[in-house]
């Protein structure tokens, strides 16, 4: 494409400096030689013909010219040139115009590929004028740099590039990134609209996707007018309603700074600009506040008999597509937005995952692209360097570091597990600021969070105190409901050993209660469950030897057993074992072994000197005799519980005879404190013994009343033998 149309003084003097010099055939005809064949004949079109598009029949004859052009608008058929670069004009297929050779040939310089010092050599646009390319010629360009072809689609509203399906298959076939263009004669909306729907059928009959890069080339005079802009959005916005929305705008330096094309709503990075330096040089980076640059129209390729324009691709749209060029990065982002999709390809047409998928994991970044499109699209990776796809940065924030980004976060977590590390760093792993051994299934405040690139989540705990205790994998801990912590489970005994406790039914907010301990006092229950609270406090989740639960208990309220029998209960007071065939056991853990019966120790009295209340609802006394010989445990059912040594009161319907003088007659039993009288005086004498007492030290003694009732004292038993 050669570019411009330009009014005033210099374009007067200019074709008046042309009219006595002979004009040339198109450079894409001339001869492949380093020096030009001048020709003094105009080149023509063929006759137009009919072609047929989507079925409809349109006539070639039939143009633009019905159409009012702007006042405004200058039309030229000469280039123009300046002190060090010349402005190329048009190229129409349906207005060839004439081209002064002697101007362009002594002034601009041929261009080989692989010369040195010459600017970048990144893609060249083609029309019917280079007629059949095959695909190593194609192949051949990209040893040379030559990475995309802009492909000369259609002209007007019914001219085709007879050329263009065979030149994009070739060219896509070698490799090469095709795009498309449309050479505008527009100067109406209605022309605008007609002619880009014409330009989408044929897009679409030669199969190009539609994130293809569609170029308009504006270069006709008669467009350059106040109505250049509206009419250009009109075509664009045609484009995008059938599907095509990434667009570029060709044109040469002097349109683009005309004020006529608004540079600021099309952007400047979606526009190719063309300005040909006389002698082109690899230091020149021209027109680079746009997208691409076209710096000549003779760059020759050895083998390839005509020559090709060729452009400088600043963004990288038209040598890469409308993503852009690859720009390397190296960074982390964490995706922070849901329902946008990772993309496989910059066709949009496939996906690899969503980012609800994802959502708030980090990434690495390798490289990005900015798409013509406005976004920029990252290229993701994940730890292990596996790529995941093509992500709009809209759905990320970035990271200063692997770790990704602070999620806030407001829950408990409990640790429950040994050896994790808490980090005072995450980024590189430097600091440390504890262990989770020393913390082990104590509950903390979560305030935040990091997602890291590694996959692992990295919580940020606070203790009850507000203390910052630094960063945990979240695999060493277990989320919990409340601060009452996690769930941990437990198979344990406990005796409630502090009265005045509250049995809770909730201890995260503590808002019902389940009873007391007063009235559990010295009760042993099942834990099978327990929670460390944020405060601190371990609670006790109860059960009862027939399974009901009972509420939680705060920990500081009970005694750890060693298993259901309780715990060891001090105890120091006397029984009187007053049920036969009741065991004395040497284990009530698991009763796994007898120290005894009771038929043997009937209705003797032992010292208890401690006792269980087993799981179970029952009562062992630890038993003693009075050499301190330890007995067993024996289920508080087998024995009454006496006031002293005496032991428990048994019920005795006897007569008997005092046989022997000298044994006295006692009030009190318990600490043989107070005496009654002596057998002396009832020597011989009958009484009645209404009870008896089996004193622990081993000694029976009966209570005995006269034939009147009155009671006389408890006198041992032996002062009846004869």
């Amino acid at each position: 494409m050669k570019k411009i149309k330009f009014n005033g003084v210099i374009l007067g003097t200019l074709l008046t400096l042309s009219l006595g010099m002979s004009t040339q055939s198109y450079a894409e005809e001339a001869s492949t030689s380093d020096t030009f064949v001048e020709s003094t004949t105009l080149t023509t079109e063929t006759e137009p013909t009919t072609t047929t598009v989507d079925s409809v029949s349109v006539d070639s004859s039939s143009s633009d010219s019905t159409e009012t052009e702007s006042s405004e608008s200058i039309e030229s058929t000469e280039q123009l040139y300046f002190d060090d670069y010349y402005l190329p004009s048009d190229r129409s297929d349906l207005n060839p115009v004439a081209r002064s050779s002697n101007l362009l040939r002594s002034s601009m310089d041929i261009v080989h590929a692989g010369e040195a010092n010459r600017p970048k050599s990144q893609f060249i646009d083609i029309s019917s004028h280079n007629s059949s390319i095959s695909v190593a010629n194609f192949k051949k360009m990209k040893t040379y740099g030559i990475n995309g072809v802009v492909v000369k689609l259609t002209e007007g509203d019914y001219y085709i590039n007879p050329y263009a399906q065979e030149q994009i298959n070739n060219a896509t076939a070698a490799g090469l990134k095709v795009s498309a263009y449309h050479y505008a004669h527009y100067t109406t909306g209605s022309s605008a609209s007609k002619e880009a729907a014409y330009f989408v059928s044929l897009a679409n009959r030669f199969k190009l996707p539609k994130s293809t890069v569609m170029v308009i080339d504006i270069e006709e005079g008669k467009m350059l007018n106040a109505n250049l802009t509206p009419n250009t959005t009109t075509f664009v916005n045609t484009l995008k309603s059938k599907g095509f929305s990434n667009t570029m705008y060709y044109m040469n330096r002097s349109y683009a700074t005309s004020g006529y094309f608004s540079v600021s709503k099309f952007g400047a990075k979606n526009m190719w600009v063309a300005q040909y330096p006389y002698t082109p040089t690899a230091n020149m980076k021209w027109n680079n506040e746009f997208s691409a640059w076209q710096w000549s129209s003779q760059y020759y390729i050895p083998g390839i008999a005509h020559p090709f324009d060729i452009s400088m691709d600043y963004t990288g749209y038209l040598e890469n597509g409308a993503q852009g060029k690859w720009l390397s990065a190296n960074q982390y982002v964490t995706i922070t937005k849901k329902n946008y999709s990772i993309w496989s390809n910059f066709n949009f047409n496939s996906t690899t995952n969503s980012t609800k998928n994802l959502y708030n994991q980090t990434f690495k970044v390798s490289g990005m692209y900015k798409h013509m499109n406005g976004a920029t699209y990252y290229s993701l990776y994940d730890n292990n360097g596996k790529w995941k796809g093509y992500l709009n940065a809209s759905a990320t924030t970035k990271a200063s570091g692997p770790q990704g980004i602070w999620l806030n976060e407001n829950k408990y977590v409990t640790l429950t597990k040994k050896g994790q590390t808490l980090w005072g760093d995450i980024n590189k792993f430097s600091s440390k600021k504890g262990n989770s051994t020393n913390l082990f299934q104590q509950t903390f405040q979560v305030k935040g969070k990091y997602r890291h690139v590694s996959g692992a989540t990295y919580f940020s705990l606070y203790d009850n105190k507000g203390t910052w205790r630094g960063y945990l994998n979240a695999n060493g801990a277990t989320s919990a409901t409340g601060p009452q912590g996690a769930w941990l489970n437990e198979n344990k005994y406990v005796t409630l050993t502090k009265k005045g406790q509250t049995l809770w039914g909730d201890i995260n907010k503590f808002s019902s209660k389940k009873g007391n301990s007063t009235s559990l006092f010295q009760q042993t229950f099942q834990v099978k469950g327990k929670y460390q609270h944020l405060s601190g406090a371990v609670y006790y989740s109860l059960y009862d030897g027939k399974g009901n639960w009972k509420g939680y208990l705060n920990a500081a309220g009970a005694s750890l057993a060693t298993g259901p029998q309780g715990t060891w209960l001090k105890e120091n007071k006397y029984v009187t074992l007053t049920k036969k065939e009741q065991t004395l056991w040497g284990d009530i853990n698991k009763f796994s072994s007898k120290k005894g019966n009771s038929t043997n120790l009937f209705q003797q009295t032992l010292q208890v000197k401690g006792k269980y209340n087993h799981v179970s609802g029952a009562t062992y006394f630890s038993l003693y005799d009075n050499k301190g010989t330890w007995r067993g445990y024996l289920n508080a059912n087998g024995a009454t519980a006496a006031s002293g040594a005496q032991g428990a009161w048994l019920k005795y319907d006897k007569n008997v005879t005092i046989e022997r003088k000298g044994y006295t007659l006692w009030a009190d039993l318990d600490k043989f404190s107070i005496k009654k009288g002596n057998t002396n005086t009832l020597y011989k004498k009958n009484y009645l013994v209404k009870g008896k007492y089996s004193h622990f030290s081993g000694a029976l003694y009966y209570s005995i009343y006269d034939n009147k009732g009155t009671w006389i004292g408890y006198l041992n038993a032996d002062a009846t033998k004869k």
